[in-house]
């Protein structure tokens, strides 16, 4: 049984191929240890402890909340000191310099916590996305930072993040996560609950955004992510069946940051060694020159279709207006000539109308070819050409050498 979480699914979104490596191959990765993930495990096993101890009635002071900070922080640092990467110029008192402060703003913007009832921290989420929630189909699990309710009756799924980045207007991401949570909250508790709302908490602007989730929102990301597991689920009896490109590559910005490039179809060429490769006309020739002279022959070959293009409609547009047939160069003559291109209206009404006039055969895929030699071969009428078709005007240019 294959369970799911928002890192998968986003993970396949950004590039299929790099979930098939991750989780279809199992293959290893170097994983980095980050003084960023550090600082996000450490905020939220320091905010764990704090409403931990707020459930049980026993409010922590300021000062031991950031001790557990320190704690957590310094456990980790130390366990993965040899493989820290710190960016940027950055070091353990800048990041220790920030967290103090935005623990200590968020403990006195909150306390003392009267209205807070904690019904859960860092719950599992283990729930399916079936209505019949005892399948086993579509599973899905992750941890919710804290669950709370208000005096209202109001279940409030509260979500941390630390990061630097603000989400940009029109990003869903982390509402669309929290949606999601909604729907394990209605089906682990919807006999307590009146209402579900959700709460990010962007630590380091000291900005929260809280809304009301409606049932409406809730059924529609339900559907959006069991859409997507299905897809995944496609890809992967494809690829059990041998289809090799079930989980096609992405190229995008994450490119450069991928630890698959070496067995990448799209990067995989950059460790193999230049090979000589019979070039035939060309004799003897290394791959890495062909290309390079590919790509020089595909750009002057794109300049000169534009130029011939840009040509040509001066050409007609001049024959047009003197209505000639023919034009004449020093070397070279070009004539003239005006025909038409017809497309269907309406795709299915006109796939309808040949098949009762027995010549669906003659066009089955109905490419513009195909229509285009049933009107000058006269197998429509002008009124069912007029009816079905439009038609728009192509003219087409031949050069000859002149005699």
């Amino acid at each position: 049984m294959v369970v799911y979480s928002f890192s998968q699914i986003n993970l396949y979104n950004q590039c299929p191929k790099k979930y098939q490596f991750r989780y279809i191959d199992g293959l290893e990765r170097e994983v980095e240890t980050s003084p960023d993930l550090i600082l996000w495990t450490s905020v939220h096993g320091a905010l764990e402890r704090l409403y931990q101890q707020i459930s049980i009635l026993n409010t922590p002071i300021k000062a031991d909340v950031l001790w557990k900070f320190h704690e957590l922080w310094n456990n980790s640092i130390a366990e993965a000191w040899e493989k820290l990467i710190y960016k940027w110029d950055q070091h353990e008192d800048d990041y220790l310099r920030r967290w103090e402060k935005y623990l200590a703003a968020y403990y006195d913007k909150y306390s003392p916590f009267k209205d807070t009832t904690v019904v859960a921290t860092e719950s599992l989420m283990n729930f399916s996305l079936d209505k019949d929630q005892t399948s086993e189909n579509k599973q899905f699990r992750w941890i919710i930072d804290r669950l709370d309710k208000d005096a209202d009756g109001n279940f409030i799924i509260n979500d941390y993040k630390t990061n630097k980045k603000l989400p940009p207007e029109g990003d869903d991401e982390y509402r669309e996560q929290l949606t999601l949570y909604a729907y394990w909250v209605q089906q682990k508790y919807g006999k307590y609950l009146k209402n579900i709302k959700a709460r990010i908490l962007y630590l380091h602007f000291d900005i929260t955004d809280e809304w009301e989730i409606s049932q409406e929102s809730m059924d529609a990301i339900v559907l959006k992510y069991t859409s997507a597991i299905n897809k995944i689920e496609n890809s992967r009896f494809d690829y059990n069946m041998g289809v090799k490109d079930a989980f096609p590559t992405n190229q995008n910005a994450f490119c450069k940051y991928c630890e698959y490039q070496n067995v990448c179809p799209l990067w995989q060429h950059l460790n193999i060694e230049d090979e000589i490769v019979n070039g035939w006309a060309l004799w003897e020739v290394t791959i890495k020159k062909l290309i390079d002279q590919y790509a020089e022959y595909a750009k002057k070959a794109t300049e000169a279709t534009k130029e011939k293009d840009a040509i040509k409609d001066i050409l007609i547009s001049y024959a047009q207006e003197k209505w000639l047939e023919q034009l004449f160069g020093d070397n070279y003559k070009v004539s003239v000539t005006k025909t038409y291109n017809y497309s269907a209206k309406d795709i299915e009404d006109f796939k309808k109308f040949l098949q009762e006039k027995g010549l669906i055969d003659e066009a089955v895929d109905i490419p513009y070819y195909k229509i285009n030699a049933l009107v000058k071969n006269e197998k429509l009428s002008q009124q069912e050409t007029q009816t079905y078709l439009d038609k728009k005007d192509s003219w087409r240019l031949t050069p000859w050498k002149k005699d």
